[in-house]
């Protein structure tokens, strides 16, 4: 897009600093919902980035944070709306990750349990690597880094099959 000296104009960018706990989390996203909206970004991609962030600062304010901090530490999010999707760059410093690969992209064992009795935790991962690619994490001194790319385009599915981060257990009739 050219702007009025016929120069490119950056894309839009987001940046958003807040506390890590869930007040702060959840005023956030609605930001992001708000901010995205008006760069013009879809529904459904939207709707992805809100899982997408969910997860990812959830488990910054449970794991790298955690209870026993006595005020929540900093959380710094940077989105970068390209025509290939959103760049998202999270940073903290809270605890650091535990070394060795990034978390695998198993969901728990869903088949055959009452609704009611479902885990709270153990998707974040799973879900970030079903919508999410180029995921990358590092820590650098006392501070951890995610970033990863939420293609434009939901990744292709097969004919019936449900988005891969919208799975109904089998315990959940169906409608």
């Amino acid at each position: 897009m050219s702007g009025p000296t016929g120069r490119q104009s950056a894309p839009p960018r987001l940046s958003l600093r807040f506390a890590g706990e869930d007040a702060a989390v959840r005023r956030s996203l609605a930001e992001v919902e708000a901010g995205l909206a008006a760069a013009g970004v879809g529904d459904g991609l939207r709707q992805r980035a809100q899982i997408a962030l969910a997860e990812a600062c959830n488990n910054i304010v449970e794991h790298a944070y955690g209870p026993a901090r006595p005020r929540p530490g900093p959380i710094a999010l940077d989105i970068l709306v390209e025509a290939g999707g959103l760049r998202v760059m999270l940073r903290d410093k809270g605890r650091a990750m535990p070394p060795g690969p990034l978390p695998g992209d198993a969901m728990p064992e869903l088949s055959g349990r009452d609704p009611m009795d479902l885990p709270e935790g153990g998707f974040g991962w799973a879900l970030l690597r079903r919508i999410a690619e180029d995921l990358h994490h590092e820590r650098t001194g006392d501070r951890n880094t995610l970033r990863f790319l939420l293609p434009a385009v939901e990744k292709p599915r097969k004919p019936g099959e449900l988005p891969r981060d919208c799975q109904i257990p089998s315990a959940i009739p169906p409608a």
